[in-house]
């Protein structure tokens, strides 16, 4: 077989190692590999001579990355998410000029698989959105191999996430004009964990107690897990500008249509870094509601059992929501999602936010299978970013695809 060489280009990977042991599997195969560091968590991420650092303003940036793309005739961009605002100018240059674009994401099934599409990701995917092309789709795919089971512990990607952090925060100076894509500063993400590790028995505790009592009234209620602030599912794929704003929208819709037997669990997302004070924000605007009793704030606890004895529920776009249409409960998504389909999710397109509180939809089986089908065959890699076992068998799915 006669290989023929490409050029890859990384940008911003997940945290960790992932994107650095891929570029060498590349470079063992006779490919070249580029790296772009934009600031110090990149250079702890990937140290080495495939890397060249980015130091100059976000408005040069564009130009730069074009002539870089040009000069080393780069044939493929890989880029952990295609939202960040350098990763999409690069990206629409990139495709401007015939580059193949690999998005990587978190895996839309969880917990053993990665996502990997051609040309974007989430609000950017090229999935169908109708039954009839996902079951042409699904019929036109062999059934894939179950996955390999991989640990995955939260805490493998919490220190990786701190190391990344750390380099940011320490090696600044040399990446004087670099702006994070996310909300908070490096220093103000840091330091909130720090205090949430510290006050972590005090809001278990709490949370336990309050799922508790909602458990033994056995009042029906609604499940409404919370994404992270910073999510881009949350800005760039949701009608709002952050998660209190959407946590205002739904509990407007709860107070006014909802019958008064219901009550609404609002679950906190496991990786919130404690900077919103969402459980004082959700008591105060229930109260303006006239909620007061019928919306619980949880930090922590079992979401299966959450989402198994709910009548149904809300989310964003988060892929909870997919876990949700397994379980075959009733979902509402109020963003923009690849599960937003006709006979999976219910959306904006076919029933009101309003009108779902007394009228929940449940997925349709047969459409679920075909939606699955097509995510695993098209979409999802099996593997993880952040175990050694888990990114070994990133990679060689990844491989395979790209060949």
């Amino acid at each position: 077989r006669i290989l023929i060489m490409r050029t890859y280009l990384f940008l911003q990977g997940p945290h960790g190692s992932f994107f650095r042991e891929l570029g060498l599997a590349l470079q063992r195969a006779g490919h070249r590999v580029l790296r772009v560091n934009i600031c110090g968590g990149d250079v702890v991420d990937w140290h080495s001579r495939e890397a060249v650092w980015y130091q100059g303003r976000t408005t040069d940036w564009s130009g730069w990355i074009g002539d870089l793309m040009r000069r080393k005739g780069v044939t493929d961009l890989l880029a952990f998410g295609d939202w960040r605002p350098l990763h999409r100018e690069a990206i629409l240059v990139a495709k401007l000029r015939n580059i193949r674009v690999w998005a990587f994401e978190e895996g839309y099934l969880r917990p053993h698989y990665i996502t990997m599409e051609e040309g974007g990701v989430n609000g950017n995917s090229m999935l169908p959105h109708s039954p009839a092309l996902l079951r042409e789709l699904a019929e036109a795919h062999p059934s894939p191999p179950a996955p390999v089971a991989v640990r995955n512990p939260l805490s493998a990607r919490v220190w990786k996430a701190i190391a990344y952090y750390a380099g940011t925060i320490f090696l600044r100076p040399f990446f004087p004009c670099f702006r994070t894509h996310r909300p908070q500063s490096a220093v103000s993400e840091v330091w909130g964990w720090f205090l949430r590790v510290l006050t972590r028995r005090t809001w278990e505790r709490r949370s336990a107690e309050s799922v508790r009592e909602v458990y033994r009234s056995r009042v029906p209620y609604f499940l409404f897990p919370l994404q992270l602030d910073s999510d881009s599912q949350v800005r760039r794929y949701s009608p709002f500008s952050g998660m209190k704003e959407a946590i205002a929208h739904v509990l407007t819709s709860f107070a006014h249509s909802a019958p008064k037997s219901m009550h609404l669990l609002i679950r906190n997302h496991p990786l919130d870094n404690g900077l919103i004070n969402y459980r004082r924000y959700i008591r105060r605007f229930s109260h303006a509601c006239g909620l007061e009793g019928r919306v619980h704030f949880v930090e922590s606890g079992r979401a299966a059992l959450m989402m198994d004895r709910s009548e149904g529920m809300v989310v964003l776009n988060s892929t909870i929501g997919i876990s949700g249409l397994q379980r075959g409960i009733p979902v509402y998504c109020v963003g923009t999602s690849i599960y937003a389909v006709r006979g999976l999710a219910s959306s904006q397109e076919e029933q009101d936010l309003d009108d779902f509180w007394s009228n929940p939809q449940k997925p349709c089986p047969e459409t679920l299978r075909h939606f699955e089908k097509v995510l695993k065959c098209r979409t999802l890699i099996n593997g993880n970013f952040y175990t050694e076992e888990g990114v070994r068998l990133a990679i060689q799915g990844v491989m395979e695809r790209i060949a």
